[in-house]
């Protein structure tokens, strides 16, 4: 299940709070004292108390066994007034080894306490046979941990117990059979553990000695689970607490994901979250991180509460932002804070860098957890950009700078001279966009994201991508002309060595002949004939892509995808951009590479 509208009022200092369309990842933002705790606790209650709910809902079904138990696609919730379909169905959410359709909370008290084993015998039943109550979840997370950690242990006394009777069972089958059928339950720990802290490696836990769980570095003798940072060891246990009953079609609701770390940690968790349960979960974070906030608003799920609004709707959706919600913008600065970078920041180039920082930090965080991407606007021409590269050299008390820009507007002497630093580097690509455009996983995002049957076809998809980019030619054709004249239309500061050397005269002179000098070779590069060659050259260029299939590297990638997103997927770009990122990272890592290997190379120098 999902929720897709949530309408709030009077839950003190909350007076009207309504969203609609919510997606698969909703941030709520606002300061301290906005009210986001008490709004998450009133929206957990009404799930809690299915018969008495205190905010308004629309829950739409994401499988079809919801569909049949409601005998409809949604179900309306209105505050103080039961409805009886909602309320038989989460009066069913119990379940042994797998939790699916239910809620959960994950609150902002997230200290627990040493872990106090309980002893398992040889007959310790398996844990997962037992149903539990789906309001098990919804108690507080620090409860959670020591209850966990018992159970892991006592899956694993489980497994060998079944290990031992399948041998005793089938003595003519061989060992290895034995183990898969009844797989180490550990390992998906092992996995995620790795995935969360890159370098450290989980070890392996006896269930005839339950201990702590330890953990090594490389080569490193093993050490306690405690001696990891206290940021660390907080996302181990929220996606320890997650996976233990394989989370499907869940409203996952978590307050304040940025408390005690830092920044890329953040961010490594929030995917890492996304990931489970093949990306059917829903969630919905509450925080104050400018960081959180700058990262996903793009995604248009991400909402700030304004506290002066008195007698409308105090949600202000930030992707809608523009220059009459000058007043909304200063309080979110002002309200949410900065977060401290880390020493590895990688500069992002263009006008959409907001939009691009998604794509590019989920992929950093992949290959280069380290770094930190800052969008630095747009460099309006080629001399601006060099003097941007050049300072890439240069560290700051220590302090690795690297910047990764769009191909767009670049001739291959431009690209080359501007790569000689070897921390600048341009896509090989036209835009980022250019990536997202392979259709084997867009029909994968298709049918993750339920979209009509006749836009989840690979054939389907390639016509539809390349009718979008012959109707785009014009469009190309004047956008490659308009960025030849913003990179290159500009004079070079001149420039004097040994000025005080030199009398006016001579200063004046070789100002006034450097500044001539330029103006005239800027006419003979924008001269009419010169403009008409580049029309032409690009004209045919694009053209024949057409033919030989290199569209996807020279088209706009911009226009093509966001084009093809509304026009044939009929879905948000943002959306797609998201769930794609998500496959390509997981199952075709080269559909990307060329961003891979980016990020590689940043991280060879930045060692």
């Amino acid at each position: 299940m999902r929720i897709t509208d949530l309408r709030v009022n009077s839950i003190p200092p909350v007076r009207q709070f309504d969203i609609s369309a919510m997606g698969s990842l909703v941030i709520i933002a606002g300061a301290n004292g906005a009210g986001k705790t008490r709004l998450k606790e009133a929206i957990i209650n009404t799930f809690r108390s299915p018969q008495s709910p205190q905010v308004g809902l629309c829950i739409a079904a994401t499988r079809p066994e919801e569909t049949s138990a409601w005998e409809q696609q949604t179900l309306l919730i209105e505050p103080g007034t039961q409805h009886p379909k909602f309320l038989e169905y989460m009066n069913t959410r119990n379940r042994g080894g797998t939790y699916v359709g239910s809620v959960i909370q994950v609150d902002s008290d997230r200290s627990v306490r040493a872990v106090s084993f309980g002893p398992i015998a040889y007959a310790t039943p398996d844990p997962d046979d037992a149903d539990i109550d789906y309001t098990y979840y919804l108690s507080p997370f620090a409860s959670r941990w020591n209850d966990l950690v018992n159970k892991i242990y006592q899956k694993a006394a489980a497994r060998d117990r079944k290990i031992a009777q399948f041998v005793k069972d089938n003595p003519n089958r061989t060992g290895r059979t034995a183990l898969s059928r009844h797989p180490d339950p550990f390992l998906p720990y092992q996995q995620v553990f790795s995935q969360l802290l890159p370098g450290k490696q989980l070890e392996a836990i006896d269930p005839k000695q339950p201990k702590d769980f330890h953990y090594s570095l490389g080569d490193s003798q093993l050490l306690p689970f405690a001696s990891l940072g206290s940021g660390e060891q907080e996302v181990v246990k929220v996606i320890f607490d997650l996976i233990w009953k394989q989370i499907r079609h869940c409203v996952i609701f978590l307050d304040e994901p940025e408390l005690h770390l830092h920044p890329t940690l953040t961010f490594r968790l929030i995917e890492t979250l996304k990931g489970l349960g093949d990306g059917t979960n829903q969630f919905i974070f509450f925080t104050h991180s400018a960081d959180l906030v700058s990262t996903y608003y793009a995604t248009g799920d991400v909402y700030f509460i304004d506290m002066e609004e008195s007698d409308q709707n105090q949600v202000r959706q930030l992707s809608t932002l523009d220059a009459r919600h000058a007043a909304t913008a200063s309080k979110v600065a002002a309200n949410l804070g900065l977060f401290a970078v880390g020493k590895k920041i990688i500069f992002i180039e263009g006008a959409h860098a907001s939009v691009d920082r998604l794509a590019y930090h989920k992929i950093s965080q992949a290959r280069f957890p380290e770094a930190y991407l800052l969008p630095v606007g747009s460099v309006e021409n080629i001399s601006a950009l060099r003097n941007v590269v050049d300072e890439l050299a240069h560290a700051i008390f220590g302090i690795g700078l690297f910047m990764v820009r769009d191909r767009d507007g670049l001739s291959s002497e431009q690209l080359q001279s501007l790569e000689e630093n070897p921390r600048m580097r341009c896509l090989k690509r036209r835009h980022i966009e250019n990536y997202l455009l392979d259709a084997d996983l867009i029909s994968r995002v298709a049918q993750h994201l339920y979209l009509r049957p006749e836009v989840q076809e690979v054939g389907a998809i390639e016509q539809a991508l390349l009718s979008v980019a012959r109707e785009s030619l014009k469009t190309a054709v004047v956008l490659t002309v308009k960025e030849f004249v913003r990179i290159m239309g500009s004079l070079p500061v001149p420039s004097v060595r040994s000025v005080e050397s030199k009398d006016w005269r001579d200063i004046e002179q070789e100002i006034t002949d450097q500044v001539t000098t330029n103006q005239l070779n800027l006419g003979q590069t924008f001269s009419r004939e010169a403009l008409a060659r580049l029309f032409t050259t690009e004209k045919q260029a694009l053209e024949q892509s057409l033919t030989d299939g290199t569209w996807k590297t020279l088209f706009p990638g911009k226009i093509v995808f966001a084009k093809f997103c509304g026009d044939f997927l009929s879905e948000d770009a943002n959306r797609i951009q998201q769930v794609y990122l998500d496959f390509a990272l997981r199952d075709k890592q080269d559909a990307i590479q060329d961003i891979i290997d980016i990020f590689d190379h940043f991280k060879a120098l930045g060692n």
